[in-house]
């Protein structure tokens, strides 16, 4: 009996022993460059919508090594692009309070996923933060509706019934003897000199689509409505 006890607490201790061989290997494996290093990770990633392009705002962790940053796109592609956001004071907005940067996105429209990630002065990377964006493109843009036109009575104003996320108009209206004024930014109303009854009132309507967007759109054609004849409605 004795013997066969002996004999199994060796088993159990040769067992352990290759046990814990095998888990050394993996750790020396594991660590042979030295244990692994990240850099601080992004805090803020704010994508900006813009026509064709996005900005982007970039506030990284208080890291004193840090070097810049790296924006990837397009992951899903199989061809991401990318592009280096150094962490220098050319980089740095005062109104965003953070790193800054436009990138040009000219062939993409819609919603598209932006991952960034630091790296310090030695190399070490963060861990992966992304932030979803929008692109506007020429199909957005056409589905915008000018705003629609309006007049006082004697013609003495042209009036707009302006749409939600419209910012102003632009607007040029023909005289009486045939030309058109140059074109002006209008909001609401805008008084009319010497209009041509019968004539034509140009109008585009300018959109902030959201406050965060870096770019207005206008709507690509332009709004004609016939002037009214006095005492016409």
């Amino acid at each position: 009996m004795k013997n066969k006890i002996l004999y199994v607490m060796g088993a159990v201790l040769s067992v352990m022993q290759v046990g814990c061989d095998n888990a050394d290997d993996l750790l020396n494996q594991y660590i042979e460059d030295g244990p692994i290093v990240y850099a601080g990770r992004i805090e803020v990633l704010d994508i900006k919508s813009g026509y064709q392009k996005v900005g982007v705002r970039i506030v990284p962790a208080e890291d004193v090594n840090r070097a810049y940053c790296m924006l990837r796109w397009n992951t899903a592609s199989g061809a991401a692009d990318s592009v280096k956001v150094d962490y220098t004071p050319a980089n740095y907005h005062d109104d965003f309070e953070g790193y800054y940067t436009v990138v040009d996105m000219p062939d993409i429209e819609g919603n598209v996923l932006i991952e960034a990630w630091n790296v310090d002065a030695f190399g070490n990377k963060s861990l992966l933060t992304d932030q979803g964006g929008f692109v506007y493109g020429p199909n957005y843009v056409r589905t915008l509706l000018p705003s629609s036109v309006g007049f006082t009575a004697g013609n003495q104003a042209v009036e707009f019934d302006n749409r939600v996320g419209a910012v102003d108009n632009l607007v040029s209206y023909e005289q009486q003897d045939g030309q058109f004024t140059e074109e002006v930014t209008v909001v609401e109303s805008l008084e009319l000199i010497n209009p041509k009854s019968g004539g034509v009132v140009r109008s585009k309507t300018r959109y902030l689509i959201n406050e965060n967007d870096i770019d207005t759109l206008v709507t690509p054609d332009y709004l004609e409505t016939v002037i009214p004849q006095v005492g016409e409605r």
